[in-house]
């Protein structure tokens, strides 16, 4: 029964229908999902460790939340990480790793049509996973997974927030940097992997700055 509370709560928080830093009550919880407060209970301190909850002594636990300086950490970190992972993994990439990679890509164009944006995110971590698994480093890419849940938090919030452009930028710095992989330019997609972060760092900060309902709207006039 944990397990099932952990996978519908991870599930609301991941895909927005749960807020950034809402309050989320054991008897709540308990009285959706028809169970007692034990389970629960379970779940929210497994949650805890995951990052996806934060508990508050005296209030409680929330949803985490994101300060505009945390996504720019949560970020660049990732981004430096992963232009690490190019710089390592580009010349030991294989034909089938080059055509690997494009696969991705294409169910990403698939989960576009859909408007499917949980599977987008998806399918965006794992085309740089397996990057960062083809660099054959092993703290890399332990580093690398430490930031998971959060960034899949975020990125799942802005393609469903900016999804008039969003989605299509997925595929279009995807392609760049596949071409730099084919070519076997370590550089060009290092400089890439760095200019996609310095382009989506300043909306991941709009995002958590406004919050639902008014989010999307403040987005859109900050652009």
């Amino acid at each position: 029964m944990p397990d099932e509370i952990v996978i519908h709560v991870r599930n609301a928080i991941i895909s927005g229908e749960l807020d950034f830093g809402e309050h989320l009550t054991e008897q709540e919880i308990a009285e959706q999902m028809r169970v007692s407060r034990i389970p629960i209970r379970e779940a929210l301190r497994q949650l805890e460790q995951e990052g996806l909850v934060v508990r508050i002594p005296n209030r409680g636990c929330f949803v985490v939340d994101f300060t505009e300086q945390d996504v720019t950490e949560v970020f660049t970190l990732r981004a430096t990480l992963e232009i690490m992972a190019v710089e390592m993994a580009t010349p030991h990439l294989t034909p089938d790793d080059i055509a690997a990679l494009q696969d991705i890509i294409d169910a990403q164009r698939q989960a576009i049509a859909a408007e499917d944006y949980e599977r987008l995110t998806q399918l965006d971590l794992t085309f740089h996973e397996y990057i960062c698994a083809k660099a054959s480093h092993n703290q890399l890419l332990k580093a690398w997974r430490s930031q998971y849940v959060q960034t899949q938090i975020l990125m799942n919030r802005r393609f469903n927030v900016l999804s008039d452009y969003t989605p299509q930028t997925v595929i279009s710095d995807h392609m760049h940097l596949l071409e730099a992989l084919t070519r076997r330019d370590a550089q060009a997609a290092a400089e890439l992997t760095r200019a996609i972060c310095n382009r989506i760092v300043p909306e991941y900060r709009r995002l958590v700055k406004h919050k639902k309902p008014s989010m999307a709207e403040g987005i859109s006039n900050t652009r």
